[in-house]
């Protein structure tokens, strides 16, 4: 089985979303597919937002977060070695919710980068069930200097 963006880049983080390192976070598996990142999330009654639908707030994270796989993808890619984890954080998301996300039917998220530069990307991404897409968001991102802003890692 191939191992997810998140455990070979950043197995150390404690996301919400994310980190594989937070056992009651989300616990988000992305992996390359093309130029994109993909991922399934099986949602849990826990989830929901009181009226038999996915919360809001839990779709923003997952698209958030699941971007976020795309930028360090990327990042690592264009790092000396290829492979190197360089942190990074969302400064803007804009979220687009389409239709009622069910809690019975795993979602589908895709992501990819739409513009990036060194120290700045933009990432589209996208909430799926059986093909019709429930929600939609643009992030922008930028990479944290860590000598500037120290971060738990």
């Amino acid at each position: 089985m191939a191992t997810s963006i998140q455990q070979r880049l950043y197995p150390f983080s404690t996301c919400y979303g994310c980190g594989p390192a937070n056992s009651k976070g989300l616990q988000l598996q992305s992996f390359e597919e093309g130029d994109e990142v993909v991922c399934t999330f099986h949602p849990e009654e826990h989830h929901s937002n009181g009226m038999g639908t996915l919360s809001g707030g839990v779709i923003a994270t997952l698209l958030d977060c699941h971007s976020g796989a795309a930028v360090f993808v990327e990042s690592a890619r264009r790092s000396a070695s290829g492979t190197e984890f360089q942190p990074w954080v969302t400064t803007g998301l804009e979220i687009r919710y389409r239709l009622p996300t069910l809690l019975d039917t795993p979602s589908e998220l895709r992501a990819r980068i739409i513009d990036a530069e060194a120290d700045v990307m933009a990432v589209q991404a996208t909430l799926r069930i059986e093909g019709k897409e429930r929600g939609q968001a643009e992030s922008r991102w930028v990479r944290i200097d860590r000598k500037e802003r120290p971060i738990d890692a």
